[in-house]
């Protein structure tokens, strides 16, 4: 038996999620394609970078 894991564990119905990424979508890839929207991915990789490098407490 082939059992698909449910990745949609928000509580809300798959359509709904779908039909919100079909509106988000568009503005989403404007924006990241944008100057502004680089420059943000830019130092959003910046704090990740110096997120890894801070030591984890045991």
């Amino acid at each position: 038996m082939n059992k698909k894991k449910k990745s949609n564990e928000s509580g809300y119905p798959d359509e709904a999620i779908k039909t919100l990424a079909r509106c988000f979508y568009p503005s989403m890839v404007e924006f990241f394609n944008s100057e502004e929207g680089q420059r943000e991915y830019e130092e959003w990789l910046k704090e990740q970078e110096t997120l890894q490098a801070l030591p984890v407490a045991a």
